[in-house]
């Protein structure tokens, strides 16, 4: 009998303990969040926020959420939850902008430090101005143990194979992301160091284009590594990397005269040559970029200096 006794009293004491936290989030949200309303969640099964007209500031320009649901369950105690709502409004740079979501719904995992080692977010729809953006897609990002660049790893995988983009039809595939510290709930925005995959495939309705590589911010803030584009039509490839800033546009001139050739030039530098960019395939093309030493080479020919690093 002194088992189940026990047993339910440590039950008794997590009730109370769950019960009286509601009162005490309600209170440090009304003093931490911008929100017109603040309420515990409803329900006993639920320890979390209902809020209305929440402002949130980030990177990008502020976000105005009409409602926004926060919460965690007494089974996932370390996973936080969120609904949000259908429509958004971000103050972007150039003018308000209305977000539209739908059926969207996002949820972190943290450690017992209060550290991100997992999150994930889904949707039905997007769309920018009432313009659709995409059709249903998710996003997945686990904390990782990879050291080879400096910095708290993640590996992210994209799943977007309905989008409404003039530049693209869909975008799919495996990242892995350097931060330059570890993500969590109220810590300032992390900085991406570096970024790696294996075959990020991404199809423009012209063409589709398979991306290997790994690039990272060096020392002189300006980006290096090696990146190889996979594909089938090589002037299209190329005429997308000019177009997306990726290759200089005082290039094209020079890339056309050596269509031929690219697709079977190797990159320039020694080094490791991680992940794996191998020959392309019967069919395909290879166009091999390197950024090392603040320039940038197409295969072994050096075509201008290597872009700053972005800030993501």
């Amino acid at each position: 009998m002194m088992i189940p006794r026990l047993l339910l009293m440590i039950a008794l004491a997590l009730a109370g303990l769950w019960f009286a936290a509601e009162p005490l989030l309600v209170a440090q949200a009304r003093r931490h969040v911008q929100a017109d309303g603040i309420a515990p969640q409803p329900g006993w099964g639920r320890l979390g926020l209902a809020l209305t007209g929440v402002t949130l500031p980030t990177q990008a320009g502020r976000l105005e959420l009409p409602r926004l649901d926060l919460w965690v369950t007494p089974l996932s105690p370390t996973t936080l939850r969120a609904g949000l709502p259908e429509t958004a409004f971000w103050d972007a740079p150039a003018g308000r902008r209305q977000v539209g979501m739908e059926d969207a719904a996002a949820a972190v995992t943290l450690s017992p430090l209060g550290s991100v080692v997992r999150a994930n977010a889904s949707f039905a729809a997007l769309a920018l101005d009432g313009a659709p953006l995409s059709g249903r897609g998710d996003v997945t990002a686990r904390a990782v143990a990879d050291d080879r660049i400096p910095g708290h790893a993640f590996q992210m995988r994209i799943h977007l194979p309905d989008l409404r983009l003039p530049q693209a039809r869909s975008a799919t595939g495996g990242l892995r992301l350097w931060l330059d510290r570890a993500p969590g709930i109220g810590t300032e925005t992390p900085a991406v160091l570096g970024v790696m995959t294996e075959g990020f495939e991404i199809d423009t309705g012209r063409f589709t284009v398979r991306l290997v590589g790994q690039l990272s911010k060096g020392a002189d803030g300006l980006a290096q590594g090696r990146v190889a584009l996979y594909g089938s039509d090589a002037a299209a490839m190329l005429d997308r990397a000019i177009e997306e800033g990726l290759v200089p546009p005082k290039v094209r001139l020079l890339a056309r005269g050596m269509l031929n050739r690219v697709g079977q030039m190797d990159f320039a530098g020694g080094g490791a040559d991680w992940p794996s960019m191998p020959p392309a395939a019967q069919g395909q093309v290879r166009i091999p970029l390197e950024m090392r030493e603040g320039r940038m080479f197409l295969g072994t020919v050096e075509i201008g200096s290597a872009p700053p690093w972005p800030a993501f």
